[in-house]
């Protein structure tokens, strides 16, 4: 019997350190997985933020030209030269 019980014992031991490296490798396994999660949220929250202050260097690019347009005054209009008329060939002393 003392045989049947260490064999047992030997069993379970097994069964209790695969169990073991198993939930280990899952702990391993999660861990990572959140590593690569906070760094895809940090690339996001930062690309947000260069988009934001990109947006606002434009809004406030594009509040400088209407200003300075508006200084400037309305554009004068351009004065064109009249197109002079082309001679045409009378077809009749062709014929």
């Amino acid at each position: 019997m003392d045989y049947g019980a260490s064999k047992n014992a030997s069993v379970r031991r097994r069964a209790e350190d695969k169990f073991a490296k198993a939930k280990q490798r899952d702990m391993d396994v999660m861990g990572h997985q959140r590593q690569l999660q906070q760094a895809e949220a940090a690339k996001l929250i930062r690309l947000r933020a260069l988009r934001l202050a990109k947006e606002a260097a434009d809004k406030d690019a594009l509040a400088k030209a209407e200003a300075e347009a508006l200084a400037a005054g309305p554009k004068p209009k351009r004065v064109r030269k009249p197109k002079l008329a082309k001679e045409t060939p009378d077809t009749s002393e062709i014929l």
